[in-house]
């Protein structure tokens, strides 16, 4: 290395650089050490020297390259940021002799291209134009047609670097250029594909053109492809014609194979633009398109019969796109044309070729006496000797066509196809090891018939048997889920044919197969179970073996891969009622009259050998399961259940009855633990197996009786017991650590599912998995779904009757394996949170098992975490759900925290946080019922008044939800200890008062707004008469007006403190109220407030102790429906109603009578206050027994007015018929029915009222 010193002339001259360059070349040369291939010139050196070395290696000479391209764009782009790009110097540089510089040109004029097509992007849309710094250069055509030719021209580059910039560049140059150089981009690049001569650089020029068509504007895609098209099927009918010619004499075997294969490629890449321009603009409508669709099909259908495998399949997947584009009429003809060809085939193995020896004997002229004469050249074209690779390739086409328009298919096509298919996977050659009555012979007779008919070996021959077996499947599979309706009729054929290659497995004998089936169809005694453990023990041992060495070269697992596939599509096909999955029975075996169900398959066949098939088996069955408790859910069948249900009762009355508990739930259980105890690998399997048996558990019986789940809980144990550091390897480490993780969610979903005994569960648990789940796993979902499953074990120690000493001894180890857990801070949030939940479990169900120290342990660390940011609000919800158990147990005594943690909570209502303030709310209201009598709980003076004080600032109007949830609170402090009485007045009074005058009170916060209003009077926190007085004076007098909503909610919170005070203050409080309203003196507001309070205080105690009040009650009330008022009707209308609720004898008959001389608006208010009365008493009587006496004297009226022309009449009506068909559905429905069927001439009005009062039914309440 050296280095020439450049004192002379500046290194900026690029003239001088390259001239330079060559003499340092030549000179250099004439040293003997160096040689010519050996110099590298560094062209980015100090200003003063050039430094000349030996080339470095390649990976060098990369690093250099790109650390220089680097600097250069740099350079180049803080340039243009202020300059625009000169096009003239790069298009010169695309011609320079050194690759770097033609590299360096292309990418600088990429990058330019790129950034002056997104600045007129950005200026049409607007955003920035004006004040760009760098405006767009506007391209002259001539020198878009330069950029095109010379980006055109790098395309040929020896360069590969520059080729790759060159088809990137031409990608960006298609949204910048104009229609004439993107036509004329196409046709140059359409001639290079097409070219003999440029095999070389064909794959450059075809992504070129793939990617042409890909970025070309849409509007652009008409023209584009009207100049491809034609040129591209000239290419494939040219050329597939050259490949299928014979040889010229002249040329040698070498050299028809080196041009053969220059044709094919030819072939491929007009196929694969093909595919990509009808992907993208097939489906519009432009005509050159739509046009082109008839040559498209026939060229495409020609090139199915082309002696070249890859050709076939790359036509296959062409017709399969065009197939979605063409019309129904083409789409028609192509699979008649294809279907006709398959015709031909001959079938695999003996039954196969019966059966196309049948279909040919009955088919006289085919379809190919309707073939039109303008289709003859195709026909011709496909016709000739069809060997059995060529019938692969038409059968994966007619896959690919039902895979992606089968739902435009007709019966016809559907009916001609699944026969066909039928020839290559018939039932009866699908023979297994386990198949002794067929003879080696009779299994090998169907592979050397193929091998010598098509000419191939006996290798070759089952290779193609295996591929062309799986595309049936595939075509099976994609019919049954795209067009189930047209393949309903075969489809007991297709579920026949995939059992029996399910099991297609020639070179191998599970040996046990008889006895497998002989268990799907009776109950099995413990020594057949033992015998069968062993025999799967002693078959594990030499199966691994066997595996070893036939794996590598027996490919049959893709055919029983591919039945199980057919048979999940049947089962996601029959989801909805998979009934006859578990019915219906198939003989599956050949020369067997044994026959077996598809679950019973399924579930024999997870001891297939191969694991992806053994995977795909048993998802299958457990979808199957899946479905079929959905099933049962929605009532289309029923899951028997021996405990529960008789079986043969449920049969004779026409239900359809799966019965898992007595068969099958064994059998799968059986084969899941098979799984679960396979010694080497299977860890898929095992997943699937768990899965399973999660499923499982959802059924009525659960996975079983007691020895079930025994002997899964021993498998679980086994799968927790793995140590993950024992294992080398990192994928299988990272199974092992998924297989505990699902392994813990099924003993979580097993303890929640309420599905098995408790007994039976807590006395496997106990010993076999307790000391497992309380163990410490390092990876942290395994510990925070560890933490879930204890969650659950307290409940079901309780459940299971479990004795004092059992619980001693749970609650002791769930104390170990939590308190760590909950004690730690350096943990993962998910870990935190199922920690303060296991605790929440243990504490409330198991307090009485643990010490005063263990609990006052746990709750210590609770409200450490309860004052911490990150796990707060998971403490809240733990401290609530203690406290609901704290209120019925005296031996749990939160009074060591209960200063401290209302603390905390009470400056948490202080946050931001809604959800933080609304589950200290929450927890507020439910800890504070955990008190004890006043003298039993030492508190800290002003605790109280400091939580009150954030109450009463919570409960405004605004938030009616955090309104409802602070009254709830108020209501409990208050309850627990009444002497919180003047704080309640100071704090929350004002608020709760100016809560009552607001229009958008109702619903939970009005119902709350009412219970603290009650409790405030029976706390005696304030006087009776003083908050009266205050709700009273709530009314607006003079000028302002209170609105309708504001009246109703102040007369239900009087109604409210007028019931929970003494007997006497009632009846005064009525008698005072009826006074006002007699005395009422033009005031309405104060007239319709005392008219609703009657109302609501006779709606929940009975105004017949009022002596005379019912009497003058029922005289204002019908005085009031004639007031001039409207709010005073309607307020006395609801009244009535309300009041009849608590006083039926006395307002009922009243209503009654009044309905039957009443019209007009009067009875609309009499049918509003019978609709009240009704919505009352469904409230207030569950059932309503008591109204059936007065059903019959009400229906009449309401028959008589469902026809009545007022729409707000029949409205009432109707909801009144809705509501009492709730009450006595007896009674009520049959009327609705033959109202129905009433004639005469408003018989559309009854219709519509009948029709109301059956949605108002189903609603289930009055609105």
């Amino acid at each position: 290395m050296f280095y020439v010193r450049l004192d002379i002339i500046s290194l900026s001259s690029d003239f001088f650089l390259s001239t330079l360059k060559v003499v340092i070349f030549h000179s250099l040369l004439s040293h003997s050490h160096c040689s010519g291939p050996d110099i590298f010139f560094h062209s980015h050196c100090s200003p003063k020297y050039c430094q000349v070395s030996r080339l470095p290696t390649h990976r060098q000479r990369l690093q250099l390259e790109t650390t220089s391209n680097q600097h250069h764009r740099s350079n180049m782009s803080r340039s243009n940021t202020a300059n625009p790009p000169n096009y003239n110097d790069l298009l010169k540089k695309t011609e320079h002799y050194d690759k770097d510089e033609r590299y360096m040109a292309i990418s600088d004029l990429c990058e330019a291209l790129k950034r002056n097509a997104s600045r007129v992007n950005t200026e049409e849309q607007g955003v920035g134009g004006a004040n760009s710094s760098t405006p767009h250069v506007i391209i002259d055509p001539q020198t878009e047609r330069r950029i095109c030719s010379a980006v055109l021209g790098l395309l040929d580059d020896k360069s590969n670097d520059v080729q790759t910039v060159a088809v990137k560049a031409l990608g960006v140059l298609l949204i910048t250029v104009q229609e004439e150089q993107v036509v004329e981009i196409a046709d140059r690049l359409t001639a290079l594909v097409l070219d003999v001569d440029k095999s070389d650089l064909r794959d450059v020029y075809a992504i070129g053109l793939k990617t042409l068509v890909e970025t070309v504007p849409v509007q652009m895609g008409n023209v584009v492809s009207a100049r491809l098209i034609h040129r591209l099927i000239r290419g494939i009918d040219k050329n597939s014609a050259a490949i299928e010619s014979p040889p010229d004499k002249s040329m040698t075997g070498d050299e028809k194979n080196k041009l053969d294969k220059n044709l094919e490629e030819i072939v491929l890449a007009c196929l694969n633009v093909l595919t990509d321009l009808l992907t993208r603009f097939g489906g519009s409508s432009n005509s050159s398109m739509t046009n082109q669709h008839e040559s498209l099909l026939n060229v495409t259908l020609a090139q199915l019969a082309s002696s070249r495998p890859n050709i076939r399949k790359r036509a296959g997947s062409t017709i399969g796109v065009l197939a979605t584009v063409i019309s129904d009429t083409l789409l028609h003809r192509l699979v008649d044309r294809v279907l006709e060809q398959i015709d031909r085939a001959e079938g695999l193995g003996k039954s196969g070729k019966k059966r196309a020896r049948q279909a040919a004997a009955s088919t006289t002229f085919g379809l190919a006496a309707r073939v039109e004469k303008k289709d003859a050249l195709m026909t011709s074209d496909l016709q000739g000797s069809l060997i059995t690779s060529d019938t692969r390739s038409l059968i994966r086409t007619v896959c690919t066509v039902s895979g992606t328009v089968g739902h435009r298919l007709h019966q016809g096509h559907v009916d001609r196809i699944v026969p066909i298919f039928l020839r290559f996977c018939d039932p009866d050659d699908a023979v297994t090891g386990d198949d002794e009555e067929c003879s080696d012979e009779e299994m090998e007779d169907s592979t050397n018939n193929n091998a010598f008919a098509d000419g191939l070996s006996e290798e070759a021959a089952i290779a193609m048997q295996i591929d062309l077996r799986e595309s049936c499947f595939a075509g099976f599979e994609s019919f049954v889920l795209r067009c189930p309706a047209l393949i309903q009729p075969h489809l007991d054929q297709i579920v026949l044919s995939a059992l029996a290659y399910m099991r297609y497995d020639p070179n191998y004998s599970y040996g046990d197969e008889d006895d497998s089936e002989e268990d799907q169809d009776a109950g099995e005694d413990d020594e057949t179970l033992e015998d069968d453990e062993e025999a799967e023990e002693e078959e594990e041992e030499y199966s691994d073996e066997d595996d070893m060495s036939d794996e590598e070269d027996d490919e049959n697992w893709k055919v029983r891969r591919s039945a199980i596939r057919t048979l999940t599509a049947v089962v996601e096909a029959t989801k909805h009622d998979p009934s006859k999955l578990w019915i219906d029975k198939y003989a599956w075996r050949k020369k067997s009259d044994k026959k077996i169900t598809v679950a019973g398959a399924l579930v024999n066949r997870f001891k297939e050998r191969d694991e992806n098939c053994r995977v795909d088996n048993i998802e299958c069955f457990t979808r199957l399961l899946s479905y079929t408790v959905s099933a049962a859910a929605s009532g289309v069948l029923v899951l028997a259940s021996p405990s529960s249900m008789d079986t043969d009762a449920l049969s004779a009355s026409g239900a359809v009855v799966v019965d898992l508990g007595s068969k099958v739930s064994a059998a799968i259980v059986k084969a899941c633990e098979k799984q679960l105890s396979a010694k080497k690998g299977g860890e898929r399997s095992k997943s699937s197996a768990i899965a399973l048996l999660s499923t499982l558990c959802l059924a009525p019986c659960g996975i079983g009786g007691s020895d079930q789940i025994t002997s899964v809980f021993r498998h679980v144990k086994s799968i927790l017991s793995s140590a993950d550091d024992s294992v080398s390897r990192r994928g299988v480490m990272a199974s092992n650590k998924s297989l505990k993780l699902e392994a813990l969610c099924l003993v979580r979903i097993m303890l929640s599912c309420n599905k098995h005994d408790a007994s039976h569960v807590k006395n496997a648990l106990i010993p076999i998995l307790l000391p497992e789940l309380c163990m410490k796993y390092d990876w942290y979902k395994v510990i925070a779904e560890a933490l879930r499953v204890l969650m659950e074990v307290p409940h079901l120690i309780i459940v299971g009757s479990a004795t004092k000493s059992e619980q001693e001894s749970v609650a002791n180890s769930l104390y170990v394996a939590v308190e760590p857990r909950l004690a730690e801070h350096d943990l993962d949030q998910e870990i935190k949170e199922c920690a303060l939940s296991a605790a929440a479990s243990l504490i409330s169900l198991l307090h009485s098992s643990l010490t005063d120290d263990q609990k006052n342990k746990i709750l210590d660390l609770l409200l450490e975490r309860l004052k911490n940011d990150t796990t707060r609000i998971a403490a809240i919800k733990t401290l609530s759900v203690i406290a609901d158990a704290a209120q019925n147990s005296s031996e749990l005594d939160l009074t060591p925290i209960m200063n401290e943690t209302l603390a905390q909570l009470s400056s948490m209502l202080r946050q931001q946080h809604r959800g933080l303030k609304q589950s200290a709310l929450e927890c507020i209201d439910r800890l504070v019922l955990c008190l004890g009598p006043e003298s039993g709980a030492a508190m800290d003076d002003g605790l109280f008044d400091c939580v009150l004080e954030d109450l009463g600032k919570m409960i405004t109007p605004t938030d009616l939800h955090f309104c409802s949830l602070g009254c709830s609170a108020c209501t409990s402090i208050l309850k627990a200890r009444p002497s919180t009485g003047p704080l309640i007045k100071n704090h929350i009074l004002p608020a709760v008062l100016e809560l009552s005058k607001s229009p958008l009170l109702q619903d939970k916060a009005l119902l709350s707004l009412q219970r603290l209003f009650g409790q405030i009077i029976l706390s005696n926190a304030i006087g009776f008469d003083e908050l009266y007085d205050s709700l009273t004076h709530q009314i607006g007098t003079g000028n302002s007006k209170s609105s309708k909503q504001m009246i109703s909610n102040l007369a239900e919170c009087i109604a409210t403190i007028a019931v929970a005070t003494s007997r006497s203050k009632q009846q005064t409080i009525v008698e005072n109220t009826i006074a006002v309203i007699e005395l009422s003196n033009g005031n309405f507001q104060l007239t319709q407030l005392n008219l609703l309070v009657t109302g609501n205080i006779g709606r929940k105690v009975s105004l017949s102790m009022v002596p005379g009040a019912t009497e003058k009650l029922k005289k204002l009330y019908d005085q009031a429906f004639d007031s001039p008022n409207e709010d005073i009707k309607h307020a006395a209308a609801l009244a009535l109603g309300r009041a009849s609720a608590g006083s039926m004898d006395a307002f009922l008959p009243g209503i009654l009578a009044a309905l039957e001389e009443s019209t007009g608006k009067k009875q609309y208010l009499l049918l509003s206050s019978l609709r009240e009365f009704i919505h009352c008493y469904r409230e207030a009587k569950a059932g309503g027994s008591d109204l059936s006496s007065s059903i019959p004297l009400i229906l009449p009226h309401l028959e008589k007015n469902c026809e009545n022309e007022e729409e707000g009449v029949r409205t009432m009506v109707a909801e009144c018929l809705g509501s009492l068909a709730c009450i006595e559905p007896t009674s009520v429905l049959p009327l609705l029915e033959r109202l129905t069927s009433k004639e005469g001439g408003h018989n559309i009005l009854v219709k519509w009222t009948v029709g109301n009062a059956v949605k108002f039914a189903i609603g289930g309440r009055i609105k």
